[in-house]
């Protein structure tokens, strides 16, 4: 056994509508970009570390001027999403958001600025919430600068 208790009926709920709408998102390249009046989502592309085949992933997102905040949460699982191993292999990737492609450099945040963007997520959004108090790894902010 391995200590690690199996996902509530919320978590499984939540991760079908995320995998349904992620379809549509990949599908319409990245339209309808809102989730909820606060929470907003787009389509990650970023190129396999190990295939080298494009990888598109739906996210959740904070707006940080023209560019975009997301965290490698993995449904606060304690690994780490492949698609930020696929950005520390090679940061350059594309976002896909209400029907435009925008190339885009990940970086990822540390220090008072990660700080400040954490706080700002827990207000937004309850699951970002639960992950920040939760999480036993550190948890990477990442920031999607436009090229």
């Amino acid at each position: 056994m391995s200590g690690v208790a199996p996902p509530s009926t919320q978590q499984r709920g939540l991760r079908l509508f995320v995998r349904l709408h992620g379809r549509l998102l990949v599908r319409t390249r990245g339209r309808p970009s809102r989730l909820s009046p606060r929470m907003r989502a787009l389509v990650l592309e970023t190129v396999g570390r190990r295939s080298g085949h494009r990888r598109p992933v739906v996210l959740a997102y904070l707006p940080e001027g023209e560019d975009f905040v997301v965290l490698a949460s993995n449904f606060g699982s304690e690994h780490p999403p492949a698609w930020w191993w696929n950005l520390q292999a090679a940061p350059d990737a594309v976002v896909h958001i209400d029907g435009r492609r925008i190339p885009v450099r990940a970086q990822e945040l540390d220090g008072p600025r990660r700080e400040a963007i954490l706080v700002r997520a827990a207000e937004r959004n309850k699951q970002w919430r639960t992950y920040v108090a939760t999480m036993q790894r550190p948890l990477p902010v990442v920031l999607l600068s436009r090229r």
